[in-house]
């Protein structure tokens, strides 16, 4: 049920706000983090002013934004949901949900049984992967499901030990995501108007992370952190243009790859964050090991990369804040420990909102000469491990069970 919280001039104004830049996929715009045409307050209130909550049901998708159009993905029930609500009110415009029995891991169960990866909106159309690898496309606009894949068919298990996460890249004419199982599958893309594979190729298995596209060494490439490594594919026919071994326990890679100029960096649980150098050396690309950090280890949350810094929650001392220079890996700064196991992060301007699992959202300035919180305020009293959204003045949280619209114009 929606609860309607402020007047109508400010469900006018988060429109309005919503129209100069959209949120449409895992991390945002450029899927780095970066909320282009928001701007963040100078300090956060003592509390946020709430303009819709609706009840959706379970899951780690973060909402999705195009328009006046939210996307929310999760669980109710046996069944898989996904809905389209007004970004103004948060009513329902039309919903679509299908059967997905899943039965987790035994040490996964705390996490429920998805979905976990977030959807995306392209060129009028939704693109949403279940945890059981069930890969749908919708119309934005109207709801239609236009096309489904299950793999049931194709490989022996449908989904990786930890459920299906990754969530889709489209790219040009393409819809380009990890499927199938650990040693089973690959990165494959899909053609977004028929659903028809494209290519597939078979370099490594799929994993948790997902996929980012980039220009570097004069090469459109697909970067992707797969089973056991990090590699790049060519765009149209999936041609593997290099690879480096990133191998964990468990295959648990989760973080998503960030460039910065030719460089490459990553993470894996237990490995420290490195840099990898992209360039031509006798008429191929390789990758070559730039820096790594032996101090800081990421696991499930991916830092944002502004003004040449990496900002993110390493894993010491049960998650401590940290800022890192892009070019060398050395840590600028550390905040206090203790922020918890995971939070979402999002740039805007020379500040970064910072919300961890506890539901507590954090305002940092983004400046490498030390930590300078700006305000932490509660955005929700329920668990929350999905992606927050950030479009114009307008928050959108994801937790446990329900999706939030803020204002935080505050006026």
């Amino acid at each position: 049920m929606v609860r309607r919280l402020v007047v109508a001039t400010v469900l006018v104004s988060c429109v309005a706000s919503a129209a100069e830049a959209d949120w449409p996929q895992w991390r945002g715009p450029g899927r780095d983090g970066i909320a282009l045409g928001a701007t963040l307050p100078g300090t956060l209130p003592a509390s946020l002013k709430q303009v819709w909550e609706v009840e959706v049901g379970a899951g780690y998708p973060g909402p999705v934004i195009a328009g006046d159009s939210v996307v929310i993905f999760s669980r109710q029930g046996d069944n898989e949901a996904i809905r389209c609500l007004n970004a103004a009110d948060g009513k329902e415009r039309w919903k679509d949900e299908y059967p997905a029995p899943y039965k987790p891991e035994s040490v996964a169960k705390p996490h429920g049984k998805g979905p976990f990866a977030t959807p995306t909106i392209a060129g009028g159309k939704v693109f949403a992967i279940g945890i059981s690898g069930v890969l749908s496309a919708y119309d934005l606009a109207s709801g239609k499901k236009l096309w489904r894949h299950d793999f049931k068919g194709q490989f022996k298990k449908t989904y990786p030990s930890w459920g299906a996460s990754c969530s889709p890249l489209v790219e040009g004419s393409l819809c380009i995501l990890g499927v199938g199982a650990k040693d089973q599958g690959g990165l494959a893309a899909f053609d977004v108007q028929s659903g028809k594979v494209v290519w597939q190729q078979t370099a490594d298995g799929a994993a948790y992370s997902s996929p980012v596209a980039a220009d570097i060494a004069g090469q459109r490439q697909i970067i992707a952190l797969m089973e056991h490594h990090l590699l790049a594919v060519e765009p149209k026919e999936g041609k593997v243009l290099w690879k480096v071994p990133l191998v964990v326990q468990y295959e648990q890679n989760i973080f998503t790859p960030i460039v910065h100029k030719d460089l490459v960096i990553v993470a894996g649980w237990g490995q420290p964050i490195r840099a990898y150098r992209i360039a031509m050396t006798d008429g191929a690309l390789a990758a070559v090991e730039a820096w790594k950090s032996d101090r800081e280890a990421f696991f499930m949350s991916t830092p944002v990369l502004t003004g040449g810094h990496l900002y993110g929650l390493a894993d010491r001392g049960r998650g401590t804040l940290v800022c890192i220079k892009a070019e060398d890996g050395i840590t600028a700064w550390s905040s206090p420990g203790g922020q918890g196991q995971y939070a979402s992060l999002v740039a805007a301007g020379d500040k970064v909102l910072a919300l961890t699992t506890k539901g507590e959202l954090s305002l940092f300035a983004a400046d490498a000469s030390g930590f300078k919180e700006l305000g932490r305020v509660v955005a929700t009293k329920r668990t929350t491990w999905a992606h927050l959204a950030l479009v114009g003045n307008g928050l959108y949280v994801k937790d446990n069970s329900h999706a939030a619209c803020f204002d935080l114009k505050g006026e």
